[in-house]
């Protein structure tokens, strides 16, 4: 089972929905959210409670969207129009994908290099010492360690 799980009880407190309607919903609104958050499928994925709360919104704005079909309603002299046909292009809005998609960003990227050189001891941030090595390879130790030698 993946970290975010809805079944149609998470939407019972919210709306009437048929159990089999509903789980073909909860299966659709599910996948897209894969598309522009794969992460949710992870084991380890941080947020999944939500990740739920942003998926239920839209399964119950589709809902709530209707059939998409008019109807009338007449007393009297008097006619009501109702028009429930709702576009849906998406199942989410941009702020819902913004969302989804800020879940699965790390605290950073794959790494982050600074490149201004403000190295140790003169050294140059690339030079094999700040990088974990046991050796200068920017020349400091050629300039009594002011600076690196390709800066002179």
């Amino acid at each position: 089972m993946t970290p975010v799980a809805l079944t149609p009880d998470d939407l019972a407190p919210f709306a009437a929905i048929d159990e089999e309607k509903a789980l073909e919903m909860i299966a659709d609104a599910v996948g897209m959210a894969k598309l522009v958050a794969p992460c949710i499928v992870d084991e380890d994925f941080a947020h999944p409670d939500a990740a739920k709360a942003v998926i239920r919104g839209a399964i119950l704005r589709w809902n709530d969207a209707g059939s998409g079909a008019i109807t009338t309603k007449q007393a009297g002299p008097y006619q009501q129009v109702i028009d429930s046909n709702t576009r849906r292009n998406n199942l989410f809005w941009p702020s819902e994908i913004s969302q989804l998609e800020k879940m699965c960003k790390t605290s950073g990227a794959a790494f982050t290099l600074d490149s201004a050189p403000t190295g140790r001891s003169g050294h140059s941030i690339w030079c094999s010492l700040n990088l974990g090595g046991d050796a200068c390879s920017c020349g400091a130790v050629l300039t009594a360690g002011e600076y690196p030698l390709w800066e002179a």
